[in-house]
Order: C-alpha cells, then structure tokens, then sequence
C-alpha cells in the first residue's frame, strides 16, 4: 500500500505532538511506500522508521498553500490513501483537490486540531492506536462547495462560513483569530463581529428561481452546514430539523448576530435578545448566493478562510452529495470475538446500535487497499510493533 502523508505542523498543541501523532500513524499502518513532505510536514518524525519514504519538497509558502501543493502531488502518483494529520480545515484543503480533480482517494483523518468536528476525521488523536487493530471501511460523505465569482475556492465537511473570526488554538486556548492574519499562516486574537452593510443580500437560487432569504442588518452572520439525523427529535433546533426530516443534506441560517466564536458575555446576549434567524435547506443543484458584504469578511470552509471579501464579491454556497469516500474505524478482532461470546450467553444490544449487523471492512471490499488483519509491522530499535 501506497499512503501520501500530510502533517499540518501549526493545528492545535503543534509541531511535536503533530510529528509524533503522525509518527504512530505511520507505525500503525506500516504502509510498503510513504510519500511525506520535507521537514515539518511530515519527514521530521519517521527519519528512524525502516521502510520506503519518498520526502518530497513544499512549496515556499506559509498555510493553506502547502497542504494544496502536497495533496495535488500525492494524488498525481497514485497513492492508495491520503494519510492527514491536522484540523478539520488541513482535511478539507485535502479533499478541495480530491473534488476539484474528480478523484477517488480515500481521506484518513486524524483529529489534532481545534475543533475536529467534519465528517472527514477518522480517529481523534488519542486513539491513533486503534489504527492498528481495528478493521477500517470506506464511507461516502458529502461536502460543501465554497466559490465566490464564480470559482471554487474550498470545500467543506462542518460549515462554510461568512465571519470576521475563526476559531483556533493559540498558547494551547482555544481562541477566536483574526481571518485576514490566518489566512496568511498567522494565528493572531481577533473579535467576532456582524457582516452586513445597508445592501448585503443572502439570496437561495434553485430550479425554481431566486428567494430573498435576509438583507441588511438581518444578516450578522451566514452559516451554511449539514442537516444531521439528531436534529430530526430537536425542534428546539429550528427548522433544520424539518431539513433532517425530508433527507435534504444542508440549510443554511442567517443569524443577527456572530454564532462561531469562542467567548461569549450572557451579560451581552441579554442585552442584544431576542437573537433573530433566517433559515433555508440546501440540495445538491441549489445554491447559497451573498453579496455586498463588509470589507473584511472572509468567506471560510470549516474554519479555513478562504478568500478576503470585498462589496463586489458574490458568494456562492452550494452542496454535493457523496463527495469523498472517508475512512471509518471499525471493530478490532478483540471487540468481535468479545461480541461474539456476549450473543452467545444471550446479551442483546440495544435497538439501532450498529454492533447489530456486521461492520464492512477494506478486507470485505472490493475496493480492498490490503487486509486489515495482515498489514506487515514495523521493527524499530529492536522492537516489534503493531
């Protein structure tokens, strides 16, 4: 197996831990081949390991750019799996390239960063070992697609955002950053604040034509993310639960004031209740158009900014169904044979648990990568590893 690694040295508690995540990464699958990037993209944690690396130079650029430049490289060679350490955003630079080129990579995520909440991360961190043991299987998920002028500029597996802020991790706090010093590699404390101008539009186009859906200082924020299952039982939720209801995949809300943010006075909230929202669902073949926005804004793809907005830019916001095919953690032998001996003293699960039917995994697939239980270790320093 053939794994293109990605490490984002600057998501979360940073460069060391990132390079020894990415270190135990790499132990547990104990890929035939490696393509990393040099130094702290990747290389600087695996110089001992004892198997085939290609360390491939990274563009002289700072942020986003790198993470671009490395996965359109990788996907060019034909690697089996892109490996990424990072935050939701170094996943959803990855897989811009993996929608824009019409590939079928599978993404493997590892969860280092702030939030780490896009469907596209595969394990957190802390269980990196799992990678070891447990059966891996494939899942088609769907994205957002993020463009403005009529170009794709990222895509997007929480939300797609329109704010002066975005969260990060500075000093080991999670905190809200500037966008116009993030976008730039910097991760620099900024304030939340509204998006609007006097001629701001947020309109919903479709088959059917256009609909205003907020204008002016009714829109503080836009927020456009995917209408899960559990908000079908939370009406407390909005209307997004009537989008879970009918299967539409996204909605977008409008709300008066910043939603994404780290910090919050209830002293403040009070005093700007009641907090007003505006809310449309989103299909694939639908569109999210804004326009007129305050200079400033940047329009961001689960927490990466993406461009620097002017009043004359049009957004456009739309959704697309099975997007990307991302890796899931399954069963380890020793929870199925544990699993096994439970049925046959007669313990039940409980209804919907997915122990309830068999976990597919890459060994059951035909899109089989290797199986899961015969991946070669790695010996290192005289010890055996798994």
């Amino acid at each position: 197996m053939r794994i293109g690694l990605i490490v984002n040295p600057m998501a979360g508690e940073g460069i060391a831990t990132n390079a020894e995540v990415a270190r135990q990464a790499v132990i547990a699958l104990s890929p035939q081949e490696l393509l990393v990037g040099e130094g702290e993209m990747g290389a600087d944690g695996l110089q001992d390991l004892p198997l085939a690396v290609q360390i491939h130079p990274v563009v002289r650029a700072r942020g986003r750019e790198r993470t671009l430049h490395l996965a359109e490289r990788f996907a060019r060679q034909g690697v089996d799996l892109l490996a990424v350490v990072g935050g939701d955003g170094t996943l959803a630079d990855v897989a811009l390239i993996v929608v824009r080129d019409g590939l079928d990579v599978p993404v493997l995520g590892i969860g280092v960063g702030s939030i780490n909440a896009g469907s596209l991360i595969t394990c957190q961190k802390s269980e990196v070992h799992r990678l070891a043991t447990a059966s891996l299987y494939q899942e088609k998920v769907d994205c957002l697609l993020a463009g403005c002028n009529g170009q794709l500029l990222g895509v997007g597996f929480n939300d797609c955002v329109l704010s002066h802020t975005v969260v990060a991790t500075v000093d080991g706090q999670v905190v809200d950053v500037a966008v116009a010093e993030k976008i730039k590699g910097r991760n620099i404390p900024g304030q939340p604040g509204p998006v609007w101008t006097q001629n701001t539009v947020v309109r919903k186009k479709s088959a059917g034509g256009e609909k205003v859906v907020a204008q002016g200082d009714q829109v503080g924020t836009v927020v456009v993310g995917f209408a899960e299952d559990r908000f079908y039982a939370k009406a407390v939720a909005g209307p997004i639960c009537l989008t879970s209801l009918l299967g539409l995949p996204a909605g977008c809300l409008v709300c008066s004031e910043p939603l994404v943010r780290t910090q919050a006075d209830s002293w403040e909230l009070i005093q700007r209740e009641p907090v007003t929202s505006r809310y449309v669902s989103l299909d694939e073949g639908e569109q999210i158009l804004v326009e007129a926005l305050c200079p400033g804004t940047a329009l961001c793809a689960d927490g990466n900014p993406l461009k620097i907005l002017s009043e004359g830019d049009v957004v456009e916001i739309g959704v697309k169904r099975r997007a990307v095919t991302a890796m899931r953690l399954g069963e380890s032998a020793n929870q199925r044979i544990n699993e096994s001996a439970n049925q046959r003293i007669g313990n039940r699960q409980s209804p919907g648990a997915r122990g309830s039917r068999p976990w597919p995994s890459w060994g059951d697939s035909r899109a089989m990568i290797h199986e899961s239980f015969r991946r070669p270790s790695l010996a290192c320093a005289g010890r055996r590893w798994r």
